[in-house]
C-alpha cells in the first residue's frame, strides 16, 4: 500500500538521527490580508513573500446523514473568518500501527489552503492545485504547507485541498448508487472536483487565472490527476497536468469496475458489523468515526487496496488509459517517477516494524504480489544480482509499480497526441546509502518541490538548494507556458511525435550533480518484461 511520504520520512529520519544542513531563515510576517471568497471574507497572513490563506471551507460539513454523500455548497459565515491555521485532517488512522495521526482529524474536513505571491502583478497568475498522496487512506493539506519558493519565485498561486479518504471517500454500495443517481465510490474524487470548481470561481480574488490551472499530485494524488481525465465533470477545470509517481497505466490504485468496488465495500461493512443490506447504510452512518477506522480491513485486504475509486459511469466513466486517449484537448503532461521508489515500501513493511528483509521475506513478497507470475519475476530479479534482499525488492517494486507504469502512461499519452515530458528523479534527500530510506525513494522529490512539511522547514544548502530551485522552476514554468523549459540548462526535450505506437521518447534524469537526458529508461527498468507480463 502506498502511503504518505511526509510522516514516514520525517519520523524515520528523526529516529535515525539524520538532519538537514542549514538553519531556517527568519520569518518576517506582515499584517493579515482580507479576501472575499465563496461563503464570505477570509483574512490571511503574509510572510517571506507569500500570503497564506489556510483552512478555507470549500464545501459543507460531511458528517451525520451527509457521510458518504457528495460535497455540498459551503454555507456562508458571518464577518471575517480567520484563515491562518490549517483545517483538520480528514478522518484517517495513524501512518504506522499504534501511532496516532499527527494533528486533529474530523469528518468535517473539506478545506483548502491557498498560497499567493505577496506583491502586485500586472496579469492573472497561473494556479497550481496539488493533490496529496497517501494511498487514498492517509494525507492532508496541512502536511504540504511549504510551497513558498514555488509561489514566490515561480510567480504562481498554489492551492492544496483536503479530500475524504478511506471509507469516508470511497464507500461503494448499491444503496449509495440508488441514493445519488448512480454515483458511488467516488466521493473523494467529487471532493477534488468541488475544490477545482472553487478554484475556478475564486482564483481572481487571489490574482489567479481560472483558465490556467495546472493539477499536479504524487502517488494517490498522481493517480487522482489521471482520474480527472476519466471524469467528464473535471474537463473544463484544468488546462495542464503533472503526474508524479502515480501512473494512468497499470496503477495499483486505478479505479475499478462497480462490481469489484461493491464487493470490497460489502466485505468491509460486514467486518464493522453492518452486514445486513436492508440496514447497512444506516448502520454505517450511525457508527462513530473511530469504529469505522478500527476495522481489520480498513486499509487493505492482503495485497489488495480496499479504497480506490469506482468507474461508476457517472463521475468516472472510463479507464485511465482510455481517458488519456479520449482527451480531445490534448492536455500537456509531465509524467515521472523516482529511481528507487520501492525503498519507501520496504521501509514501511519491514524496517518500521523492526524487521530486516532477508531472502525468505523477498521471496514471500514476490509470491504474494505476483501469484502465478512469481517464478518469472524471481528469475528476472535474482538475489545474486543485488547487494541485499532489500535492494532486490526495491528494484521489483520500483520497476513494476512505478517506473514502467510511468513509461506506459507516457507512451499512451504521446500516441494520443499529448505534448509530453518524462522525468526520473535520481537525487537522494537522505543519501544514497541511508540504511532505512536509501536513494530517491517514493515521494522524495517532494522534499525539493516543497520547502517545508507540517511546519518543519527544509533549508537545503549548496547543490541541493540549487537543485530544489531548478526543479521548482521546471514545474512553475510548465504552469505558465505548458512547456517546462526556461532559458537555463539543461534542455528537457519533449517526446517527439511518432507514427510508431509504443516507441519511447527521452527521459530527463534529475540530479543535483547535473541532470542528463537518456533514451535508456525502458532498458534500465526492464519495461519490456513488465509490458509482456501485463498482456
Amino acid at each position: 500500500m502506498i502511503r504518505s511520504i511526509v510522516r514516514t520520512a520525517l519520523a524515520l529520519t528523526v529516529a535515525a538521527g539524520v538532519c538537514f544542513a542549514g538553519t531556517p531563515p527568519p520569518v518576517a510576517a506582515s499584517a493579515p490580508l482580507g479576501v472575499l471568497v465563496t461563503g464570505g471574507e477570509v483574512s490571511g497572513r503574509a510572510a517571506d513573500g507569500v500570503v497564506e490563506y489556510l483552512g478555507i471551507p470549500f464545501a459543507a460539513p460531511t458528517g451525520g446523514e451527509a457521510r458518504f454523500g457528495p460535497p455540498r455548497p459551503v454555507p456562508p459565515w458571518p464577518g471575517v473568518r480567520p484563515a491562518r491555521e490549517h483545517g483538520p485532517q480528514c478522518a484517517q488512522n495513524g501512518y504506522l500501527p499504534d501511532v496516532p495521526p499527527i494533528g486533529q482529524i474530523s469528518e468535517d474536513c473539506l478545506t483548502i489552503d491557498v498560497y499567493a505571491p505577496d506583491r502586485a502583478r500586472d496579469r492573472p497568475l497561473p494556479v497550481m492545485v496539488f493533490f496529496y498522496g497517501g494511498g487514498y487512506i492517509n494525507g492532508s493539506n496541512s502536511e504540504y504547507d511549504g510551497p513558498t519558493r514555488m509561489v514566490a519565485d515561480g510567480d504562481v498561486i498554489v492551492a492544496v485541498p483536503n479530500y475524504r479518504l478511506g471509507p469516508f471517500g470511497f464507500m461503494s454500495l448499491p444503496e449509495l448508487t440508488a441514493e445519488s443517481g448512480g454515483a458511488t465510490g467516488t466521493v473523494g474524487i467529487q471532493d477534488q472536483q468541488a475544490a477545482l470548481r472553487w478554484v475556478r470561481d475564486n482564483a481572481p480574488a487571489f490574482g489567479g487565472d481560472p483558465g490556467n490551472v495546472t493539477i499536479f499530485g504524487e502517488s494517490a494524488g498522481g493517480v487522482s490527476v489521471c482520474t480527472h481525465f476519466a471524469a467528464p465533470g473535471s474537463e473544463a477545470l484544468f488546462a495542464k497536468a503533472i503526474i508524479q509517481s502515480g501512473a494512468c497505466a497499470q496503477a495499483p490504485l486505478a479505479p475499478v469496475d462497480p462490481g469489484d468496488a461493491f464487493a470490497r465495500s460489502q466485505r468491509y461493512a460486514e467486518r464493522v458489523g453492518c452486514g445486513d443490506p436492508a440496514t447497512r447504510l444506516a448502520c454505517l452512518r450511525a457508527l462513530p468515526v473511530a469504529a469505522l477506522l478500527d476495522a481489520p480491513n480498513v486499509e487493505a485486504d492482503g495485497q489488495t487496496p480496499v479504497w480506490v475509486p469506482s468507474i461508476d459511469g457517472v463521475v468516472i466513466t472510463r479507464t485511465l488509459d482510455a481517458a488519456l486517449v479520449g482527451d480531445a484537448r490534448k492536455t500537456p503532461l509531465i509524467v515521472g517517477s523516482t529511481s528507487a521508489e520501492g525503498a519507501l515500501s520496504v521501509a514501511e513493511t519491514d524496517y518500521a516494524r523492526g524487521r530486516v528483509p532477508d531472502a525468505a521475506s523477498y521471496e514471500r513478497y514476490v509470491r504474494e504480489s505476483f501469484g502465478a507470475d512469481a517464478e518469472r519475476v524471481l528469475a528476472r530479479y535474482p538475489l545474486d544480482r543485488y547487494p541485499s534482499p532489500a535492494a532486490a525488492q526495491i528494484a521489483v517494486i520500483t520497476d513494476s509499480r512505478f517506473a514502467c507504469p510511468a513509461l506506459f502512461t507516457s507512451r499512451t499519452a504521446r500516441d494520443a497526441g499529448h505534448p509530453l515530458w518524462q522525468y526520473e528523479v535520481d537525487q537522494a534527500p537522505l543519501g544514497a546509502a541511508n540504511p532505512v530510506l536509501p536513494g530517491a525513494f517514493h515521494s522524495s522529490e517532494l522534499f525539493y518541490l516543497f520547502t517545508g512539511f507540517m511546519g518543519v522547514p527544509i533549508p537545503w544548502t549548496g547543490a541541493s538548494a540549487a537543485f530544489a530551485a531548478r526543479m521548482q522552476r521546471w514545474w512553475t514554468t510548465f504552469a505558465h507556458t505548458g512547456d517546462p523549459n526556461d532559458p537555463g540548462p539543461p534542455e528537457w526535450p519533449a517526446w517527439p511525435e511518432s507514427t510508431w505506437p509504443g516507441s519511447d521518447g527521452p527521459a530527463l534524469i534529475m540530479r543535483a550533480t547535473g541532470s542528463v537526458v537518456t533514451q535508456d529508461f525502458a532498458a534500465t527498468h526492464d519495461c519490456a518484461f513488465w509490458a509482456e507480463r501485463d498482456r
